[in-house]
């Protein structure tokens, strides 16, 4: 094999490495660094997204523990962006949508003034959707329902009966961390 035989053939050997360790590294890099809450924070309102900034109304997710201490804060990737390389690349195009890249310029006086605007209740149908299509998977990725104890009744009722019914858990917990919407119609 001539020299230039071998450098072709490490070029392309080192070329397939770079490729295949960039796609291994491609989601966990952008789920852990890229995709993170102030990344989302930057053109989704802080007051309704930020983990660090929490309404009156709404609870920290997970919710407190039996002795009263908060669990860290679910991130907006961990509900908002299931797992894959699918996923991973909707979150790039996510980013540089003309709509996400001057959402941040749209009707910020009004949200900053706590009016529930429409678009952002179009949002989150589309996010409820999108998880009941998915079987709530970003959920079931945290939570496994076989171990989850409710400690009213009307809790373990609404669990069994899921279990049942092979309900996704959006069909009860739509109203978790954001501002309330109601259900659609």
């Amino acid at each position: 094999m001539s020299a230039r035989a071998r450098r072709l053939a490490l070029s392309l050997g080192l070329l397939a490495i770079l490729v295949v360790g960039g796609a291994l590294a491609f989601e966990p890099l952008t789920r852990a660094v890229i995709a993170d809450n102030d990344t989302c924070a930057y053109c989704h309102v802080p007051l309704e997204y930020q983990s660090q900034v929490r309404l009156a109304y709404s609870r920290p997710h997970p919710a407190a523990k039996e002795d009263g201490e908060l669990p860290q804060q679910a991130r907006c990737v961990e509900c908002h962006l299931p797992t894959g390389l699918l996923s991973t690349v909707f979150a790039y195009t996510h980013f540089a949508s003309l709509t996400d890249l001057f959402g941040r310029f749209r009707h910020r006086n009004v949200e900053r003034a706590g009016a529930w605007l429409p678009p952002r209740q179009a949002a989150a149908y589309r996010v409820r959707d999108g998880l009941a299509e998915d079987d709530s998977s970003t959920c079931r990725a945290c939570h496994d329902m076989d171990t989850i104890e409710p400690k009213r009744e009307r809790g373990v009722n609404a669990h069994k009966e899921a279990v049942d019914e092979n309900k996704t858990c959006i069909a009860c917990h739509y109203n978790e961390t954001h501002r309330a919407v109601a259900l659609r119609e």
